[in-house]
């Protein structure tokens, strides 16, 4: 049996939400991500992999796998309803898709990614993981 729409729509605005809001918060990650590698934690590791990633992923011309999973949602959401997305939502979203052409929010990522990766590879030299990792070879 299919649930009841009137218990569905509100469910699938909740996970439209928190896609928007787990999408914001990995979008802070990679900003300010490097932090964890100022303080030594291995956090940094998932930092400098999701740096690739996103840099693979602009490179590419391709879209975050969570634009996927919210256009999902909001597939399934009530589309012609009065309030099609909740008060904070609408200014989350704001935050995760700026009002900016594609080919330059495209291009500001892949150069800060870039910044990033050389900022890790200067790091990884003054603390001396280059030359443990010349030893390993």
């Amino acid at each position: 049996m299919c649930p009841s729409l009137s218990l569905v729509v509100p469910m699938v605005a909740l996970f439209l939400d928190i896609t928007i809001t787990v999408h914001l918060l990995w979008i802070l990650f990679l900003v300010f991500g490097f932090v964890f590698a100022l303080k030594g934690s291995r956090i940094a590791y998932v930092h400098l992999g999701g740096l690739v990633f996103a840099l693979v992923l602009n490179a590419m011309g391709w879209y975050c796998p969570l634009t996927y999973v919210e256009n999902y949602f909001r597939a399934l959401h009530d589309v012609h309803s009065i309030y099609s997305t909740s008060f904070m939502m609408k200014y989350i979203e704001t935050l995760v898709y700026p009002d900016i052409p594609e080919s330059i929010l495209r291009g500001g990522e892949m150069v800060l990614t870039a910044l990033y990766i050389l900022v890790y590879a200067y790091w990884a030299k003054k603390v001396g993981v280059w030359s443990r990792l010349r030893e390993m070879w």
